[in-house]
């Protein structure tokens, strides 16, 4: 931004009570640095209140705006807009701070507005030609100030102006005459006197405007011109133009970013004003803005028929951290989040928080969703903090399993043998009920003489359309008393919905053909956990 008029005042405008919007022709950078002046018709000034008596706009415009008054300065008023800049220095430039050209601009600005409403102040203040004798500027101020006394006098005379030719006449009065005229010289003295008082706030004004840089102003308690600020402030900009880019490059190099290290930030919620900002707030800032959770660890580890470790972790949930840095070991009475554990389950497994110092434990439940599961009083339980499963078998015991990443592996257990022709959705046993994954099927299909023919397939739920020829994801096929082609025993994966079924389909030529299905594992593709 720049200053580029030398106008600051605009007006005076008359009003005629209908009139609310005056005109400004003058730049202002804030609706306080308007003066607004109305003169009522004996001539009494009197400053209108902002917000109050008027608003207005067309702040930071270079052409100015409008002073809008309410209600409209009735006929016979006059209105007068003056730059009205605050005499203080705002602008706090912190060493080896991040710097803005646009912030050093402005404090510039405001020293011109300063120095223009100054000029305007003068322009109305009495003055002497520059020609005039310094040696007698104190006794034209004194006699200037003491006939600022006599104004009632000096109103008689004036009013009797056009009887002097007859008083001139009158020779016996000239005595009393010259009287009249020593009053007159003190006068004079009097008001040489005030021209000296104006000279010195002239040349007090010069100095505040221009005093050159480490120079005080005389009798101002150490304060400095502003064109001692403006070469301070040149000097800053030009150290931090010429070295910032060096500090930078010069500066160590850190290998790892930690939670506690300290970014630089410009805080537009605080006018754009310098601020620090922690690399673990960056990391929550856009998982939350994206909506992602994520972690990494967290894996479950069988230990006994009712105890599991959870593996040390971190993570993202809900944009807040959970950590832990050791194992967490547990039973299964110390993870359950209400009732007694039951048999034949599947059950949630979550990492939870402590809203107090965001220490992070572990709970499980029959809710497939976070907000279902009953947490201890100041726990929380946020968005994506599934971390794993865990089945009971019928004795109310986990299922023996051994995890790596996300990859669930278990010991293999029969789903079912067929001698007839099946097809249709079917749950299989010891798998996870009530969200979807990637089950280990095996096949085994057999035939017990030359002409017979068994086929298994085993489908996404999402088969159940399917046809015998359709696309299949694991197919086992035996004939004519052989394997053929080489495909007695199949294994691969199958995706479950949400009820934990898979597509199944058996076709046998004769009662002597059967095929058998097993299950030893899952993928558990929906958990949040990277690299797994």
């Amino acid at each position: 931004m720049t200053i580029s008029s030398e106008i600051n005042r605009s007006g005076p405008y008359s009003g005629d009570g209908v009139t609310t919007h005056f005109e400004y022709k003058f730049k202002i950078l804030a609706p306080e640095h308007l003066q607004v002046i109305r003169t009522d018709a004996s001539g009494t000034d009197s400053i209108l209140v902002l917000d109050a008596d008027y608003t207005v706009t067309g702040t930071g415009n270079d052409g100015g705006g409008s002073a809008i008054i309410l209600p409209a300065p009735a006929a016979g008023t006059r209105i007068t807009l003056l730059l009205d800049v605050p005499f203080t220095q705002e602008t706090d430039l912190e060493n080896q701070g991040a710097y803005y050209a646009e912030t050093v601009e402005q404090a510039l600005d405001l020293v011109v507005m300063r120095l223009q409403q100054l000029k305007e102040r003068a322009a109305r203040a009495v003055t002497i030609p520059p020609s005039f004798d310094p040696a007698t500027i104190d006794k034209l101020i004194a006699d200037v100030l003491a006939l600022s006394n006599k104004g009632d006098v000096l109103e008689a005379v004036a009013a009797v102006s056009q009887y002097l030719e007859t008083v001139a006449g009158l020779a016996d009065d000239i005595p009393e005459v010259a009287g009249l005229t020593q009053i007159v010289k003190q006068k004079a003295a009097e008001a040489a006197q005030s021209a000296t008082d104006a000279g010195a706030g002239a040349s007090l004004a010069t100095a505040y405007a221009a005093n050159p840089e480490d120079s005080e102003i005389p009798g101002s308690d150490g304060l400095f011109s502003a064109f001692h600020w403006y070469r301070k402030t040149l000097a800053i900009y030009n150290d931090i133009t010429n070295t910032l880019a060096g500090w930078l490059h010069g500066a160590a190099a850190k290998t790892d970013i930690v939670d506690s290290d300290e970014f630089a930030i410009a805080d537009s919620a605080a006018g754009w004003g310098l601020k620090k900002v922690l690399a673990g707030s960056i990391v929550k800032y856009v998982c939350v803005a994206t909506g992602l959770d994520f972690f990494t660890g967290f894996i479950p580890a069988y230990v006994g028929a009712a105890s599991l470790t959870i593996g040390p972790g971190v993570g993202w949930f809900g944009g807040k951290k959970h950590q832990t840095i050791l194992a967490t070991a547990k039973t299964l009475a110390q993870l359950l989040d209400t009732g007694s554990v039951q048999a034949s389950k599947t059950y949630f497994l979550y990492a939870i928080r402590k809203l107090s110092d965001g220490s992070t434990d572990f709970v499980m439940s029959l809710s497939g969703s976070e907000a279902g599961v009953v947490k201890p009083i100041g726990w929380e339980c946020l968005s994506g903090s599934r971390v794993g499963l865990i089945i009971t078998n019928s004795s109310g015991n986990i299922v023996p399993f051994w995890q790596t990443g996300n990859e669930v592996n278990t010991d293999t257990y029969p789903w079912f043998t067929a001698n007839s022709n099946v097809q249709g959705l079917a749950v299989p046993g010891n798998v996870p009920v009530g969200l979807s994954v990637d089950i280990w099927v095996l096949i085994d299909t057999f035939v017990a003489s030359t002409g017979q023919d068994c086929t298994g397939i085993a489908s996404s739920a999402a088969a159940a359309s399917y046809t015998t020829g359709a696309a299949h994801q694991i197919r086992c096929r035996s004939r004519s008393g052989n394997d053929y082609p080489d495909q007695s025993l199949a294994a691969g994966k199958a995706r479950s919905n949400a009820n934990g079924q898979l597509w199944r389909f058996v076709a046998v030529t004769s009662t002597a053909c059967s095929a058998s299905f097993s299950v030893c594992g899952w993928h558990d593709y929906t958990c949040k956990r990277l690299f797994a």
